[in-house]
């Protein structure tokens, strides 16, 4: 037989209701009572039933986060700061890995629907795609994190990177590259159009006209860009080389070591994200590093203050990231 709220308060000495505000901390209670309570509840392994509260109050404490790429530290980096900042603020999260796939996406947000959560964070998997028509509501709180959609459907919280990435390419020209090679991820992300904007943005100010066979682009993954380092370095002349995505940056410092080709000396190395692996490869890694911890506080935030104030006009937070100079290039 299951635990109750009143097997609980029964074991404690205290009435129903003060059980109820300590499970869902809504009413402070003195720190005495509350050591009581939550002493029952461990030696009867009490469970609170979420999904019950939620049916009945046709809402939860709980937000739902998609993200792209679990194996990718920069969206767990940012996992992280959302879901402590939801726990401080009494929620809890669910978090679902769409693998870079819609048909998996749109999965995860109708059961994230069918679970009832108050609000979802979504790095959406591309620019094109109606997500108000999923939850079906024009107020549904919705933050949408790292990409841009072609139209305005919820709040966004976005890293700029076409200025890093312009000034990352600047320097390499003056560094006296003139054959600098570009990979992206995916063309149909916001993210991708924004750092090759920032590529072209480079050349045209320098007076180097774009070669498009010195540009290629595929899945965000370390082997596929194993392959297109391969493709550029056997097929081009380039003695420079952007990489506009952290697991590609991993995989193209692992091709040119698998392969005996010297960075800088042969290649000059410029990769994405800044974790502590850039600053211990040979040699350490240039590379653009993003707002990760603020883009997770302020999508919280955001979210949270889309339930505190209910229906006001849409934001979009621009993020500023920055060029790290080392010994790659």
């Amino acid at each position: 037989m299951s635990v109750r709220l009143k097997d609980v308060a029964s074991k404690a000495g205290v009435s129903v209701a003060t059980v109820s505000h300590v499970v869902n901390n809504t009413k402070p209670v003195s720190e005495k009572t509350k050591a009581r309570i939550e002493a029952a509840i461990k030696e009867l392994s009490y469970t609170p039933n979420f999904l019950a509260k939620s049916l009945k109050e046709n809402r939860s404490k709980v937000i739902g986060l998609i993200i792209p790429d679990i194996s990718n530290y920069y969206f767990t980096e940012i996992a992280s700061i959302i879901e402590q900042r939801l726990n401080d603020a009494g929620y809890n999260m669910i978090l679902c890995n769409s693998n870079e796939n819609l048909e998996l996406e749109i999965q995860h947000i109708q059961q994230l629907k069918a679970y009832m959560v108050s609000g979802m964070i979504i790095a959406p998997t591309t620019m094109d795609f109606d997500y108000r028509k999923l939850v079906a509501s024009q107020d549904y709180p919705i933050v949408f994190i790292d990409r841009k959609l072609s139209t305005l459907q919820g709040d966004s919280i976005i890293a700029d990177g076409a200025c890093a990435v312009e000034e990352a390419v600047s320097y390499l020209i003056k560094k006296g590259h003139k054959r600098i090679g570009f990979i992206g991820a995916n063309r149909g992300l916001s993210t991708t159009a924004n750092r090759f904007l920032g590529y072209q943005n480079a050349l045209k100010k320098n007076g180097i006209p774009l070669d498009s066979s010195l540009c290629v682009f595929g899945e965000p993954k370390i082997n596929p860009a194993m392959s297109l380092c391969s493709q550029l370095f056997s097929q081009t002349n380039i003695s420079a080389l952007l990489v506009s995505s952290s697991l590609m940056s991993i995989g193209a410092v692992q091709f040119f070591t698998k392969n005996n080709i010297k960075i800088p000396e042969q290649i000059a190395l410029i990769g994405y994200d800044d974790y502590i692996w850039s600053t211990i490869t040979a040699p350490p890694l240039s590379t653009i590093k993003q707002p990760t911890s603020e883009i997770g506080y302020k999508a919280a935030e955001t979210m949270l203050n889309r339930l505190e104030n209910g229906n006001t006009p849409i934001t979009e937070i621009l993020l500023n990231s920055e060029f790290i100079i080392r010994e790659s290039c």
